[in-house]
């Protein structure tokens, strides 16, 4: 993928996930410095260029862990 495609893509992501927007994993995040499991939410601060989605784990999840879009299974939080 080009820059441009990216940073199309990083808009187009932005305008889903805005800042403050709460994700909830659908499958679990089997990492194995931070396993999240499936329902864990996460509240969005930005998308990197690398279209990874930054932000806080909300309790009783804590850690850095990013979701990554395309991999990380989830959906906006009801």
């Amino acid at each position: 993928m080009n820059g441009v495609s990216r940073m199309k893509n990083k808009a187009y992501y932005e305008s889903l996930y805005p800042k403050g927007t709460v994700l909830e994993l659908t499958e679990s995040m089997d990492d194995p410095y931070s396993p999240k499991p499936i329902g864990s939410k996460f509240m969005v601060s930005f998308i990197d260029d690398a279209l990874n989605i930054h932000g806080s784990w909300l309790p009783p999840c804590r850690g850095s862990i990013s979701i990554i879009i395309g991999v990380d299974k989830f959906k906006i939080a009801d």
